[in-house]
């Protein structure tokens, strides 16, 4: 990790482009093996030819325009929990480590930002650990950073009067947590004196973790976004329950590559290059605008019309740019699952009957969905793009995995119905039907939703029928998300995960029957005593244990049919010609870098 995060110097460094704001970060092709694609192999995506100038000279300066689908409320990052907030934050805040593009661009690396160097052990058995910030790191107004920043951050997350959305990612955090954090968040510890964190100096900190833990989750659990405590407690209300701080460009300190200098509500965001960053002079934009633009067709219509230097292309418009220089196509993050309710009581449990379930897995078929909807046929339902060794750069979906169907192997009519006949006879039935829960505002989601109808009606007759229930995102992300106390909310839904993909554990994580809040109704010990050792093992030390751990536990969660998976779909993208990607094209887990493009002149 030392080697990673130490290095001198690289080509462009900053956060990970995030899928779900408008930055495309997909998965480059899937590795050969039982999921290869059936389609054209786009593992040398097209590019525009435009060449690649490292050089300031012609290439520095002019602003990105690109768009949000809305706009965020706020980019206070203790209290939302939305992507699109999270692109704002991450243009105008930093964190201890960033990712930078390897000097050959073939990959990323970390990059020390707010942290001067790796933690180091303070004590011998390792629950004490220091933490030294970068001197030369400031706000934008120029106020220094120092470890009173973190403080006040920290004890923000945890505060137990605000309660803020994202505290549990500090005070529960899977990675591991400070001593009597999470129990100052509850009120039982009053002082937070008693909370594992100590000031030493202006610009070094203790940090004591409740267990031991390995190096490469003490990086990251301290790894957070600060806010500026003069703004934020400006914004606070009498009670001290809630602050508008970040919620306007007059209550928001920028410390990030950009700083927020315009901010229209429902219309604008305007970035410009932050010159108190770290490593302001390798950034070659002047700024970045961000217009509101929530319909598909007018953001492509602004592109067109070179108004927008980026937008990604609507399913229903893939075929009118197939040809175009200017597009870059790219696997999807995830693959597209049928999420199966386990925890539903209706038709006897049905769905929460292996055999039900089986019947489902093998009556799809894959390769002639994947045709149709111009994806990847696959049955692996992790993202391919994770990161096995973060050392060598191995990607889980390298790793053998003898017991993965292929695509074709999955679809077997006969298979199907036996299976079918099983579950039906433990319950004298003879038919059944199920409801799947989609997204309305997806055209490719809605198209797999009927698709799958028409193919479960080709394998099954109506011994097994499926029925539609599309509706807005927000009341399917929240209905779908298990409550023991309303099982029965759903019974299916297509949907995907997009854990991180520096951590092939990230994954597994949603599974354990103690992850709050739930999202899937499972609960196994064999799993939670796997789960739990793989997150207590150190990612590069201890790789090949974990990467066994990682496998035993995506083969138990791929037999009991808990997410069924179908298909990769590709993003496609169009940049401009004058836009001149950092690497030239899309690089795997690190993206197209664009907060770092250049301009051509």
């Amino acid at each position: 990790l030392a080697v990673l995060m130490l290095v001198a110097a690289f080509a462009g460094c900053g956060k990970k482009d995030d899928p779900a704001a408008n930055q495309p970060n997909t998965p480059d092709t899937p590795a050969p093996g039982p999921n290869t694609p059936v389609n054209p192999d786009p593992s040398t995506p097209s590019t525009p030819d435009t060449p690649v100038d490292d050089g300031p000279e012609g290439n520095y300066g002019g602003t990105f325009r690109t768009f949000f689908t809305s706009c965020p409320p706020t980019v206070n990052p203790l209290t939302t929990q939305a992507t699109n907030p999270w692109v704002l934050i991450d243009l105008i805040s930093s964190s201890l480590y960033t990712t930078c593009l390897k000097d050959d661009k073939s990959g990323w690396e970390y990059r020390p930002t707010l942290a001067a160097e790796l933690p180091k052990k303070v004590d011998a058995d390792g629950y004490v650990w220091e933490y030294k910030i970068n001197e030369g790191m400031k706000w934008s107004n120029g106020d220094p950073i120092t470890v009173d920043d973190f403080e006040f951050s920290f004890k923000m997350h945890a505060d137990p009067l605000q309660q803020n959305l994202s505290a549990s990612s500090m005070t529960l955090s899977s990675y591991g947590v400070l001593v009597n954090i999470y129990e100052y968040q509850m009120g039982e510890v009053k002082d937070w004196a008693d909370v594992g964190y100590k000031k030493i100096d202006d610009y070094t900190m203790h940090v004591t973790y409740e267990e031991v833990l390995p190096m490469d989750n003490v990086w990251r659990i301290v790894d957070r976004q600060l806010v500026y405590k003069p703004l934020y407690e400006a914004g606070m209300n009498a009670d001290r329950t809630a602050t508008n701080y970040g919620t306007s460009i007059d209550t928001y300190m920028s410390a990030g590559p950009y700083k927020l200098v315009e901010w229209i509500p429902d219309a604008k965001f305007t970035f410009e290059r932050n010159e108190n960053y770290i490593y302001a002079d390798e950034i070659k934009l002047e700024g970045i605008i961000k217009t509101v633009v929530p319909e598909a067709g007018t953001r492509l219509q602004m592109f067109l019309n070179d108004e927008l230097d980026y937008v990604a292309i609507s399913y229903n418009d893939w075929e009118q740019f197939e040809e175009d220089p200017r597009v870059y196509e790219y696997n999807s993050n995830t693959s597209t699952w049928i999420m199966c309710n386990v925890g539903n009581t209706e038709n006897d449990g049905l769905i929460g009957d292996l055999n039900y379930r089986e019947a489902m897995f093998y009556g799809i078929d894959r390769v002639g969905m994947a045709k149709t909807l111009s994806c990847f046929p696959t049955t692996s339902n992790i993202r391919p793009e994770t990161i096995a060794d973060p050392v060598s750069g191995l990607l889980f979906w390298d790793v053998e995995r003898d017991w993965l169907l292929t695509p074709e192997e999955s679809y077997d009519v006969t298979k199907a119905n036996q299976f079918l006949d099983k579950a039906y006879e433990k319950r004298n039935l003879t038919t059944s039907d199920f409801t799947i829960l989609y997204t309305e505002s997806s055209a490719i989601v809605g198209a797999t939703a009927e698709i799958l109808q028409k193919q479960f009606e080709n394998t099954f007759g109506n011994r097994l029928v499926m029925k539609l229930d599309a509706k807005p995102s927000s009341i399917v992300n929240s209905q779908r998300r298990w409550n023991p106390d309303d099982p029965n909310a759903y019974q299916a839904s297509l949907g995907y995960l997009l854990p991180s993909k520096e951590n092939p554990r990230a994954y597994f994580n949603y599974f354990k029957s103690s992850y709050s809040p739930p999202r899937f109704c499972y609960a196994d010990p064999a799993y939670d005593a796997m789960y739990e050792e793989a997150a207590k093992l150190d990612l590069q030390k201890d790789n090949a244990r974990v990467i066994e751990l990682c496998l035993a536990m995506e083969k138990q969660l791929y037999e009991d049919r808990i997410n069924i998976a179908m298909y990769i779909d590709p993003t496609k993208v169009l940049y401009a010609e004058n836009i001149i990607l950092p690497a030239g094209g899309y690089v795997p887990g690190y993206g197209f870098g664009t907060d770092w493009i250049a301009i051509s002149k």
